[in-house]
């Protein structure tokens, strides 16, 4: 048999309620700190919305909080909700603390790829092209600022390549040759990649070192090398820049033979043939030097300048049936008949 309570039932008043709870919050407050709160929220992995609500809720009251902060933004992301999450991180990039950009800007850069591939599923291309963009800029943050490890960079190489940046992979080729400066490939990707950001003092530094070291295609490189001065030189600085290096070059002695024909400076093309003539040691060498000059002169119509410098060597290359012929068909050419007739003499008195 039960007995009944007879004890009356008390109901409390409103006011009552809120000196309550604010007895409970206060003791909350005091017993269960911030920090302990974020610790059980980052330990949260059932429940993302709910700790982000409680999360937004506590920044209302302190908004300057980055830890706080960067915790909403990493909720945000695990909750789906990214944008909220990059416009969080935004303001991180701004902090005092290295370590707080650094992390701002790695997770940011990983939303927007999450965006970006989202919107490749949707084939949205415009959307595509413009997010490449925001990725390249943070991308190129996270390089110039250095939030990465050294031996990170393999695989940064390959996101840059993916984003299609030029200017990050050029970046990070330098860091990779530092550690195999004669890695040909790289080299000539470092090249290539100067070339398209018009990094021209580079780009002749990687030639120099490409015709160097890859010897089985110096003349390739040389011959690039060559191309890329005309595209970027004058007259002036070309000619003066192809004479200092054919000084002690037989390559460079050709392309500057070639650049004053190519300009229709068929004396000076001579005049340099002529100096290479002084140098030469041997009689064939310098009569062929010698004849180059004559022709070339004869080839750009001046033929009186031919006939001079022809006729000041004939009798030293009298001897040669090459020189003889050459010089002949030169006087009879040029209607200089007195000399064709006195030098048909001199051949007249070789034979015999």
């Amino acid at each position: 048999m039960r007995f009944a309570n007879k004890e009356k039932v008390y109901v409390a008043s409103y006011k009552e309620i809120v000196i309550g709870f604010l007895t409970f919050a206060l003791i909350l407050f005091v017993l269960y700190p911030k920090n302990l709160i974020l610790e059980q929220i980052l330990q949260e992995k059932s429940n993302y919305d709910l700790s982000v609500l409680y999360l937004k809720n506590m920044l209302r009251n302190d908004p300057h909080n980055e830890k706080l902060i960067l915790t909403l933004a990493q909720k945000s992301i695990k909750s789906q909700n990214r944008d909220l999450a990059l416009r969080l991180l935004e303001l991180l990039k701004k902090s005092p603390h290295t370590e707080v950009q650094q992390q701002a800007y790695l997770l940011s850069y990983e939303l927007l790829k999450q965006n970006y591939f989202f919107l490749q599923n949707k084939h949205d291309t415009k959307g595509m092209q413009k997010l490449r963009k925001e990725l390249q800029d943070v991308f190129l943050v996270i390089l110039n600022k250095h939030f990465y490890k050294k031996n990170d960079i393999d695989m940064l190489y390959k996101e840059a390549m993916f984003l299609q940046s030029k200017e990050a992979q050029y970046f990070l080729l330098k860091q990779k040759l530092q550690t195999d400066p004669h890695d040909v490939k790289m080299l000539s990707d470092a090249y290539y990649l100067a070339l398209a950001m018009k990094k021209y003092d580079a780009a002749f530094g990687y030639l120099d070192t490409l015709a160097r070291l890859d010897a089985k295609h110096a003349k390739k490189w040389k011959d690039a090398h060559y191309f890329l001065l005309t595209q970027i030189y004058n007259y002036k600085e070309l000619e003066k820049y192809l004479l200092q290096k054919a000084e002690h070059s037989s390559y460079w002695q050709k392309r500057i033979i070639q650049f004053y024909l190519a300009h229709k400076k068929y004396k000076k093309a001579a005049a340099y043939y002529m100096h290479l003539f002084e140098q030469a040691k041997s009689y064939h060498a310098k009569r062929d030097l010698w004849l180059k000059a004559v022709k070339t002169l004869q080839s750009g119509d001046l033929l009186d300048d031919a006939v001079q410098l022809g006729s000041r060597y004939e009798d030293y290359f009298i001897q040669s049936k090459k020189a003889r012929m050459t010089l002949l068909k030169l006087y009879i050419s040029a209607n200089k008949l007195k000399k064709a007739n006195a030098l048909s003499q001199k051949i007249l008195q070789q034979k015999r």
